[in-house]
């Protein structure tokens, strides 16, 4: 069985969009595409290397200081849930969309996608997943929880509100945490989390 591992947001780094017109912190990601079934990584993206190679699959959070395009991932599906009270105006291929706060938007990661009308900074809670490799859901989950996960599954889980607690450990906001495989894991706690779950992966050790 798989154990939770603990990602606090206060050691995440700040790093640049892939177009340079924003920052995002990297809160967890599966394997390169073409690393074979090694298992996820955290909290160093590898991404920011050099010899970057696109993972399967990636949580992260994004700050969004002002209108601005988004980065082109070819090959990508985008799950994106705005955090901030007002959510977040999108133009999507030429067609206008506002997600309310935790509303779960989906695009594809060629699609040309820009913020418009940002009036405040605010966050927003982004899956990206291989298309073809891997499948993402995103949703809002309350605490307390059990999260059931079968084989090929991963669940990264941030706390939104409130706190949750994993055996010792508290988790405060935006804190997250990290299941890479089959488990079941009981989350106390009260409060919401962002619960990215990621199938069609390989598991850690296979």
């Amino acid at each position: 069985m798989a154990e939770p591992v603990v990602l606090r947001a206060a050691v995440r780094a700040v790093v640049p969009w892939r177009n340079g017109a924003g920052t995002t912190t990297v809160v967890a990601e599966g394997p390169p595409s073409s690393a074979g079934s090694s298992g996820p990584t955290w909290p160093e993206p590898t991404w920011r290397e050099p010899t970057w190679r696109e993972p399967t699959w990636r949580v992260s959070v994004a700050t969004i200081a002002r209108s601005a395009p988004f980065s082109e991932f070819a090959g990508v599906d985008r799950l994106l849930m705005p955090l901030s009270a007002a959510g977040l105006d999108l133009v999507v291929d030429g067609r206008r969309v506002h997600g309310e706060a935790l509303e779960v938007l989906a695009f594809a990661g060629e699609s040309a996608v820009a913020a418009v009308d940002v009036a405040a900074e605010g966050l927003d809670l982004n899956l990206m997943t291989r298309r073809g490799s891997a499948e993402g859901q995103l949703r809002t989950v309350e605490v307390p929880t059990v999260l059931e996960l079968a084989p090929h599954e991963v669940v990264g889980a941030v706390v939104l509100s409130g706190e949750a607690r994993l055996g010792n450990d508290v988790l405060g906001a935006l804190d997250a945490f990290l299941v890479p495989g089959p488990a079941t894991v009981a989350v106390a706690g009260s409060g919401v989390l962002a619960m990215a779950r990621i199938s069609g992966v390989a598991d850690p050790g296979s």
